[in-house]
């Protein structure tokens, strides 16, 4: 399957920073937003819009909750070429018009419905057939240094085990190490 050149986290900073539209036309700014390819005229009405979006989803991939994640295209039905916005995810979504037309806002997931009529279809994985990636997890918090009262039981540890499996000379070298660590300033 093909994806998405932006991942979730990507797609909400690209919708955010999104300010004007061209009026009626949420289905290509939402794959502008997703960077993925149209994915035709799927009903055979005349043009790509958003309920060709919608139908282009594959159904493992679509969602009727009213909980979409962040970073997800979000669509509606209701009208003859439906509705396709940007979830923000707790609820809000980024959608085309919404603050006039040409101009992009942040509502709520239930706004088109109040105020255009339209019929919530819900939500998907991908964008007009391209999966959407999660992005990757934050890496590891770097750990600590050890105090020096640590290293010196660790090493004087590491001078038991030396120690155990027969190896005195450098069980001493390990002492002599763990006395010098815990001498330093």
């Amino acid at each position: 399957m093909n994806v998405t050149p932006y991942d979730r986290a990507q797609i909400v900073e690209r919708a955010k920073a999104s300010k004007t539209n061209t009026p009626r036309y949420c289905q290509l700014w939402t794959r502008g937003i997703c960077g993925s390819p149209s994915a035709g005229d799927r009903d055979r009405d005349g043009d790509a819009d958003a309920i060709d979006g919608w139908l282009s989803e594959p159904a493992k991939y679509r969602h009727t909750d009213r909980n979409p994640p962040a970073g997800v295209p979000v669509a509606y039905g209701g009208s003859a070429n439906g509705h396709r916005a940007i979830s923000l995810g707790g609820g809000m979504i980024r959608s085309t018009d919404a603050g006039g037309a040409g101009k992009v806002a942040t509502v709520p997931l239930d706004w088109p419905e109040r105020t255009w009529g339209l019929t919530y279809l819900g939500w998907s994985d991908t964008c007009d057939g391209w999966l959407i990636p999660t992005p990757p997890p934050p890496p590891p918090p770097k750990p600590e240094p050890l105090s020096r009262e640590q290293k010196v039981k660790v090493v004087r540890r590491q001078a038991r085990r030396a120690d155990a499996a027969g190896h005195p000379g450098w069980a001493a070298r390990l002492l002599r190490w763990a006395e010098q660590i815990g001498r330093r300033k």
